[in-house]
């Protein structure tokens, strides 16, 4: 496909490739960018894979920073463990996006996050855990109120109790 300039007399058609490089070099974008963009969507939507069985479900993907990978875990124990790994996921990543992409990986707690991979994109929203239900406070009928000493700061207390209780 080809585009036309503007009326010139010996008009020459301009591959489509060089207007779009033009105009995004003008927006500060290059259709390098783009590429690396996709190409990152399929490693977070592929991690199991990249990462395999084992690895997959302990590292979880939270992005990028120009070329340093983010990765999450669980706890701090695992994230020694995965920052001790550095070298072999930054070996499969990288081999995933067939170019040196990432040169080093920050492994940092997840803190209840969800990571960027396969998982992590089917659910809209984080799930949370029901909150419990308040328990019902005791049923105060007064019963203890004739063994305590009135003037006690307790008997005063559980006296005023049993009344709130009895209001209601």
């Amino acid at each position: 496909m080809a585009v036309f300039r503007k009326r010139q007399k010996d008009a020459q058609p301009v591959p489509v490739m060089e207007v779009m490089t033009t105009v995004l070099a003008g927006l500060g974008a290059a259709p390098e960018q783009g590429a690396a963009r996709a190409r990152l969507q399929q490693l977070w939507l592929n991690w199991d894979m990249v990462m395999g069985p084992d690895l997959a479900p302990l590292a979880r993907p939270m992005g990028h920073h120009r070329d340093l990978l983010l990765i999450g875990a669980e706890d701090a124990m695992l994230a020694q463990e995965l920052h001790l790994m550095a070298d072999e996921i930054l070996e499969r990543v990288n081999a995933f996006m067939e170019q040196p992409f990432f040169s080093a990986i920050k492994v940092s707690l997840l803190m209840g996050k969800a990571g960027l991979d396969k998982t992590a994109v089917r659910t809209s929203a984080p799930i949370r855990p029901a909150r419990p239900a308040r328990p019902e406070p005791p049923e105060a009928h007064g019963l203890y109120l004739e063994a305590m000493d009135p003037s006690s700061p307790v008997a005063r207390a559980y006296a005023r109790f049993v009344r709130l209780r009895q209001q209601k």
